[in-house]
């Protein structure tokens, strides 16, 4: 089955056009998962989708090649796929898109001409026609660049450029900005108008650091402000959840304020609250945050993908007018009274803060908690005044509150995850940490999915990875090994193995290094010892070798010939400059002459004269 291709037929035409590939899907061939499409370019984002979700690499290879069969296309293109999905450049409608999708072939100068004419005539107030352009653009390039008909852009180029920003123009004119109008809407990063027309349809999120210091238990300051988190229904306007923090949270921390808003809330008695909050349940369709790494991330995109709903972001900031509103509200009738209240201007920043701030991050939440749920949301909702949020609110559900999800789902959902190999006695090792539950004995051997609280790592919800309904099933609890009376978070365990880590490491760096110190010192000396007996054996192979040469005799008779005193020497006369030299001017000589004198020495004939200076001779030996 894993070599067949799938063939688009008119069957497969009649079949829904949705895929169901989970990410614990086990199974190899993706030709027995259901592919209910018929739409190639579709099928490809599913499969791509589903090979992204691998849980190791054993099984992203498995399927890398099962889905290769399926498409009919080489491994490496799967990768090539699966970069552009992570990228998000991979289409779900349209398929692998072209590098320079969305980019004119015209030089920069004709695009940015282009564009200011229109800007600058929508600044005017006299918006221009697509056809002036053309006409400008014409006249600009014959006229003012002396330039020949092809050398400029097409009229079919000038309006292509034109399309997106005349678009863009009518959206502002048209659409209403949140806050104004008797419905809501908002326009998505992608040029789409989301218009609220229930409750829970379009939940908005976003965060900010407010405008007050706090101190710590111990009543020390803290060195930054908290931050705050919030969820909000665009239909009522109503607080969905809210959560603080001490730093500035991340998609993990988004997650959570999220879980907070799903469930209903349960205060505990000490937060005093004087009304129930009602105001809950999950998005329906669009989970709408700004573009921040926190609020766009993958981890928020798999949480709309378990739970239903879509993540999108907002065109531009004024689309996110109905949190951004909150956070003024907030500061003028809550933190505007407290002590440690920085202000958010400078102008009106006290000067005292630091000093009179004596509130804890658990005051703030109660303080926020007790004005959400008893004042703001039970206040006139602005739009039509003869209703408050809260009404609207549970209007826009049907007039009855949403029934609650279950904790374990929403476990799957909001909190962090792993895969991880069940070992002998239902034992699981995870962050250097030994965790057993009961529950796991008969999955030995197994792949199983861990999902944990960020703040309470000592306790694992372990999850199977497939069933028969291709979901995950609660398998039970884990807890870590002799650790029964700790509670630790993730950031305080990563602490305390980084400083094992180190202490192990520099006692292993010092031993080592002695270690080190006498296996270097021995080897040199077994070097050394190599050596040695290398030379005294060819010293001896070379000896053995000379017993039959007469090679010393004869140098030690030349030595004893050579050493008689009386033997006259050869003597050679001192080097001389040149300019101390003088050769005798020789006359020509008759031949009479040179035969008379045949019988002198060779040594007469070619006499060099030398001065008396350097008559000293000296002895060569």
């Amino acid at each position: 089955m894993a070599d067949k291709q799938f063939e688009f037929t008119e069957e497969s035409t009649q079949a829904p056009d949705a895929i169901f590939l989970d990410k614990s899907n086990f199974v190899v061939d993706p030709s027995q998962v259901i592919l209910e499409t018929s739409d190639r370019h579709k099928l490809t984002f599913n499969l791509i989708q589903w090979l992204a979700e691998s849980p190791n690499r054993t099984i992203k290879s498995q399927r890398k090649q099962a889905v290769s069969n399926t498409l009919g296309v080489s491994t490496r293109q799967v990768e090539r796929l699966l970069k552009q999905y992570h990228d998000d450049r991979l289409s779900e409608s349209v398929g692998v898109q072209r590098s320079d999708k969305g980019k004119h072939r015209v030089s920069e100068y004709w695009q940015e001409f282009i564009t200011k004419i229109y800007k600058e005539s929508i600044k005017n107030k006299h918006p221009i026609s697509p056809a002036s352009i053309v006409r400008e653009v014409k006249r600009h390039a014959i006229v003012d660049l002396k330039l020949k008909p092809g050398d400029y852009p097409h009229q079919a180029t000038v309006y292509r450029i034109l399309d997106p920003l005349i678009a863009q123009h009518k959206r502002k004119t048209k659409v209403r900005n949140p806050g104004s109008g008797s419905w809501m809407t908002v326009v998505t990063r992608d040029g789409q108008l989301l218009k609220a027309e229930f409750s829970n349809q379009i939940i908005q999120c976003d965060h900010t650091e407010l405008d007050i210091r706090i101190v710590d238990s111990d009543g020390n300051l803290w060195s930054d402000r908290p931050w705050l988190t919030t969820v909000v229904d665009t239909f009522s306007s109503c607080i969905v959840g809210f959560h603080l923090w001490i730093k500035q949270p991340g998609s993990t921390e988004v997650a959570l304020t999220l879980r907070h808003a799903i469930l209903p809330k349960n205060y505990p008695e000490d937060y005093q609250l004087n009304k129930a909050w009602e105001v809950c349940g999950p998005p329906f369709q669009y989970f709408f945050t700004d573009g921040g790494k926190d609020l766009g991330s993958k981890h928020l995109k798999a949480i709309g993908k378990k739970l239903g709903f879509k993540c999108e972001l907002r065109d531009r900031p004024p689309e996110g007018g109905i949190v951004e509103r909150l956070f003024g509200t907030i500061n003028t009738q809550v933190l505007k009274d407290l002590p440690g209240y920085t202000g958010s201007n400078v102008q009106e920043r006290p000067k005292n803060a630091e000093k009179e701030a004596c509130l804890t991050i658990q005051d703030i939440d109660k303080i926020l908690a007790s004005f959400f749920c008893d004042i703001y949301n039970h206040e006139p909702y602005p739009k039509d005044p003869r209703e408050t949020r809260f009404e609207r609110w549970f209007i826009g559900m049907g007039r009855k509150l949403p029934e609650p999800l279950d904790e374990r789902e929403l476990d799957i959902c909001l909190m962090k995850e792993a895969q991880r190999v069940v070992q002998a006695h239902g034992s699981i090792q995870f962050e250097n940490l030994i965790y057993r539950g009961e529950s796991l004995k008969a999955y030995r051997g197994e792949f199983v999915t861990l999902r944990y609280d960020p703040d309470h790592i000592l306790t694992l919800y372990i999850y199977s990875c497939e069933n028969n309904h291709n979901r995950e099933e609660f398998l039970g609890y884990a807890h870590a090994v002799n650790m029964d009376t700790h509670d630790l978070s993730v950031e305080e365990l990563k602490a305390l193995n980084k400083k094992r880590s180190q202490a192990r490491k520099e006692h292993f760096n010092y031993d080592a290094l002695l270690a080190l110190g006498k296996r270097k010192e021995l080897v040199e000396e077994r070097k050394e010892d190599k050596k040695e007996k290398r030379r005294s054996e060819q010293k001896r192979l070379r000896s053995a070798s000379k017993k039959t040469s007469n090679v010393i005799e004869l140098r030690k008779t030349r030595a004893s010939s050579s050493s008689k005193k009386d033997e006259d020497q050869e003597i050679l006369p001192e080097r001389v400059s040149r300019e101390e030299i003088k050769l005798e001017k020789i006359e020509p000589q008759s031949q009479e002459y040179i035969s008379a004198h045949t019988d002198t020495p060779e040594e007469q004939r070619h006499k060099l004269v030398v001065s008396n200076r350097q008559k000293n001779l000296k002895k060569i030996w």
